[in-house]
């Protein structure tokens, strides 16, 4: 791990290690950033851990890093003023697995116990979309969440993971303000932070956005914007981003709202929906986009929208996402649109979005 810490580290930077901890005072916040860089993310991985050594962090705050790496054992990493201390090292695991997260989560908030806490999720990521959906739709490779030795998490899994205690989940990671994803997690956090698009390798501006979650009161819309403001102070194909701010506790008046307007809705041409990921067939489209094409009754559409406007706290994007396609229109949500007789009916028909919505046109 010294290797790997050395390498992103300046010299002006200390590195501490020690696997024994004291017994810790309760602090305001703890926020763990979950790293699954057993892949080819771990030059950025580096790079983003060395922006968060820069983040002024106060005394009554705890950032805390697991990182998994293709080179060494994982490690939990606590970041304070400047420096580097190893909380604890772990035998050689599996980062995607959902046993593993859980783990980890439970030593970070029972060594650094908090008035509340926060979750970063770092990695590869494709929404719902099961473990190699595109094996057997198109030869291109993909995940749900996290990407380790070939082996993905899926969504579900994921939501089994984590605890109900959270006061945010952020993904740095694409495709992950789904409804389906959002849907399966609304009881894990009160705010989930997630692109609808997927996202440049570069991640968040973690040396601007980790001040902001340390404070008492977080202003996640402030947070959002510095996110898109990175992205558009860029030039060319780096100025594509988008972002959402989605207050859990709307979700399920959203998916009551859906299941009432639905009405054996027929799927509409997917190509005129505003997509959102850059794959061939494209499988992610815009949430309100797609229930204006499948809706009649405008009454219903109206709530509708009055209902998304409440779960969107916040919502933004870039005009164009690399040179792959505009983003003409976005509420900040995606969806999955399947195809006739679609092999991932039954998968998608496990998720809680289906259960309560019923939602899945054919």
């Amino acid at each position: 791990m010294k290797k790997i810490i050395l390498s992103l580290l300046a010299a002006y930077l200390c590195l501490s290690c020690s696997n024994s901890r004291t017994e810790q005072e309760s602090a305001k916040r703890t926020v763990l950033v979950y790293m699954a860089a057993d892949n080819n993310l771990i030059r950025q991985a580096r790079k983003n851990i060395e922006a968060m050594l820069t983040a002024k962090i106060p005394n009554e705050y705890n950032l805390l890093v697991y990182i998994d790496s293709p080179t060494d054992n994982p490690y939990l990493l606590k970041i304070a003023k400047g420096k580097i201390d190893t909380i604890k090292q772990y035998n050689t695991q599996n980062s995607a697995s959902k046993n593993v997260l859980k783990s980890v989560i439970n030593d970070a908030f029972s060594l650094f116990p908090a008035e509340n806490y926060g979750l970063i999720l770092w990695s590869h990521s494709t929404g719902w979309l099961p473990e190699g959906v595109y094996d057997y739709i198109k030869e291109t490779n993909t995940r749900s969440f996290g990407k380790d030795k070939n082996k993905e998490m899926e969504i579900t899994d994921l939501a089994e993971a984590l605890p109900e205690n959270l006061d945010f989940i952020i993904f740095d990671a694409c495709l992950m303000s789904g409804i389906e994803v959002l849907y399966q997690l609304r009881n894990k956090a009160k705010i989930i932070i997630a692109s609808p698009t997927e996202t440049l390798v570069a991640g968040f501006p973690y040396e601007k956005t980790i001040p902001i979650l340390l404070t008492p009161s977080p202003n996640y819309g402030e947070l959002a914007l510095v996110f898109m403001e990175h992205y558009k102070n860029n030039d060319g194909d780096l100025q594509s981003a988008s972002i959402a701010v989605i207050d859990a506790k709307q979700l399920e008046p959203l998916a009551n709202l859906v299941k009432r307007a639905i009405k054996n809705e027929v799927c509409p041409n997917r190509e005129l929906i505003q997509r959102y990921d850059t794959r061939e067939p494209a499988l992610l489209f815009d949430f309100e986009d797609y229930l204006e094409r499948i809706i009649s009754n405008e009454s219903d559409l109206i709530a509708l929208r009055k209902q998304i406007s409440r779960a969107v706290i916040y919502n933004d994007f870039t005009p164009y996402f690399l040179d792959e396609f505009p983003i003409e229109k976005s509420c900040g949500i995606g969806i999955y649109i399947p195809f006739a007789n679609d092999v991932l009916y039954e998968p998608y028909s496990s998720l809680d979005w289906y259960k309560d919505s019923g939602l899945f046109c054919i």
